[in-house]
């Protein structure tokens, strides 16, 4: 079984092989819409609070919508059916010894070992910018990647994704040390950053646009049946009307 692990890092996550039905194809609840068009086999959202997406229920049910099978945590506020289930917490801590799951890929990572997966691929899970998952969710989400690894998975990262890479050898470099006040990211991380809100902009001025032409059309139909009760009153009312024309005068 060959599962692509799709998150949300703009470097890699459109590489993932959305044409290639050998592959399953997982990604992240609050990112399926970015893969319209795409084939996706299954969706995650393991959080409980879901707040941040606005309404919690009608976020939820977005989701469920999709059609798609979709692994959720135990506080999801849809209960579980043929569609919906929740992430084996249980099994996944007996795996590794400890419930290590610091990041929604780690838990994809888990769940990837534990459905007897012969490939996994992954694909926007970068975790170099933002601190909290360079120093808290990275190292779990390497570690997750060795332990597949250690059981015969094939792994694969992207060259462009830095999961696993590191610009520093101890030892190797006459016995220097790392510039440890330097920052986890670089100007092209930030470029690259940009240019990611560019075209999610892009795609929300298309919908303003189209939600603008909707808009237009349901006001001029507005007017029009408006117009049709004014006829419809004239008519019940006793007038004679033969033509459309004549409903000008209609006070």
């Amino acid at each position: 079984m060959k599962i692509a692990i799709v998150c949300g890092s703009p470097s890699t996550m459109m590489d993932a092989p959305f044409d290639d039905p050998e592959w399953e194809i997982w990604v992240l609840g609050n990112r399926i819409d970015a893969f319209k068009g795409k084939r996706v086999t299954r969706i995650f959202e393991i959080h409980d609070d879901l707040s941040e997406h606005g309404d919690p229920e009608r976020y939820a049910l977005s989701l469920v919508e999709h059609g798609l099978p979709m692994i959720v945590g135990e506080g999801f506020i849809l209960e579980e059916d043929n569609q919906i289930k929740a992430f084996p917490f249980k099994a996944a801590e007996d795996l590794w010894g400890a419930e290590y799951l610091t990041s929604s890929s780690a838990y994809m990572m888990a769940l990837a070992i534990l459905e007897g997966a012969t490939e996994i691929s992954i694909y926007g899970v970068d975790m170099a910018i933002d601190n909290f998952e360079y120093y808290w969710q990275r190292p779990a989400m390497e570690a997750w990647v060795g332990f597949a690894k250690g059981r015969g998975i094939k792994v694969f990262i992207p060259d462009a994704s830095p999961l696993g890479k590191s610009d520093y050898v101890e030892g190797r470099q006459g016995g220097g040390k790392p510039d440890f006040k330097m920052a986890p990211f670089t100007q092209e991380d930030f470029k690259e950053i940009s240019q990611a809100h560019v075209r999610k902009m892009a795609d929300i001025q298309t919908k303003i646009r189209e939600l603008e032409n909707d808009y237009h059309a349901h006001s001029g139909a507005k007017d029009a049946y408006e117009r049709l009760t004014q006829v419809a009153r004239a008519i019940e009312g006793g007038q004679s009307i033969k033509k459309m024309s004549d409903t000008y005068r209609i006070k």
